[in-house]
C-alpha cells in the first residue's frame, strides 16, 4: 500500500514561513538571547523534565499546544551535537488527556534546531493516531500565543510548515517502528513499553532545508 503523502506546495508559498523561521532567531540574537532561552518562558532555572511554560502554551483557537523541556541523559550518543532541550508539539483533544502528539523538535544551546523525533505513547500519554491521520492535518497546524512566547509560537508554526515533507517521512517511520516492535503484542502493550522511547528521528537543520527548497 502506498503511504499517504502531502501535495508539494509551490516554493513561493513557503517563502513567508522561511522568513519567520529566520527572522525570529535573528531578533532574539539582536537582544542577546536565543530561542532556547526564550523557550524557558521566563523561568530562572532549567530543571530536567519540567514543562516550560509550567502549564504548557495552549492555543484554544487552533486546538494546539506545546511545551519545552529536557531530559537528564543524552539519548543521541557521544558523537551527536549536544541537545539543550526540545519542544513537544500537540493537537489538543475535546477533553483533558485527549491531546495528540505530533513530534518533538530538539535545539542546541544556541537555539539552533537539531532534529525532529517521535516518541512512544507513554512518553507524552494522550490519544494515539496513526501517521495517515496526522499527516492529513499537517497543512493546518498553527499555534499562536500572546506575550513573550508569541515569537516562539510563530517560529514553531513555520518550522512545521517548512519541514512538512520530513515530518511525513518521520511519522511513517514511527509507525513502521511500532510495527517492528509489536510481534504478538497488542499496540497498547507496545505504546506502554518503557523500554521503547524514541521511535523515529530526522535532521532539522534549517539552512539545509531552505537550500533543498531553493530558498537560499
Amino acid at each position: 500500500m502506498r503511504q499517504p503523502q502531502l501535495p508539494e506546495p509551490p516554493t513561493h508559498a513557503l517563502l513567508p514561513w522561511a522568513r519567520v523561521a529566520l527572522q525570529v532567531p535573528l531578533r532574539y540574537a539582536q537582544r542577546g538571547q536565543t530561542l532556547a532561552h526564550a523557550a524557558l518562558a521566563g523561568a530562572r532555572r532549567f530543571e530536567v523534565l519540567r514543562h516550560h511554560p509550567a502549564h504548557d502554551a495552549v492555543d484554544r483557537v487552533h486546538g494546539t499546544r506545546f511545551y519545552y523541556h529536557a531530559h537528564g541523559a543524552d539519548r543521541w550518543g557521544p558523537d551527536a551535537p549536544a541537545e539543550h532541550g526540545h519542544f513537544h508539539l500537540f493537537w489538543d483533544g475535546a477533553a483533558p488527556g485527549e491531546h495528540v502528539h505530533l513530534a518533538a523538535l530538539a535545539l542546541d544551546a544556541r537555539g539552533q534546531p537539531l532534529r525532529w523525533f517521535t516518541t512512544n505513547g507513554w512518553v507524552t500519554a494522550g490519544r494515539w493516531l496513526p501517521a495517515a491521520r496526522l499527516i492529513e492535518r499537517l497543512p493546518g497546524y498553527r499555534i499562536a500565543q500572546r506575550g513573550p512566547l508569541a515569537p516562539v509560537a510563530r517560529w514553531l508554526t513555520a518550522m512545521v510548515q517548512l519541514f512538512a515533507d520530513e515530518l511525513v517521512t518521520l511519522l511513517h517511520a514511527r509507525d513502521a517502528a511500532l510495527a517492528r516492535h509489536r510481534g504478538r503484542r497488542s499496540l497498547r502493550q507496545v505504546l506502554d513499553d518503557r523500554a521503547i522511547e524514541v521511535l523515529s528521528h530526522t535532521d532539522a537543520s534549517l539552512p539545509a532545508r531552505l537550500q533543498r527548497l531553493g530558498l537560499v
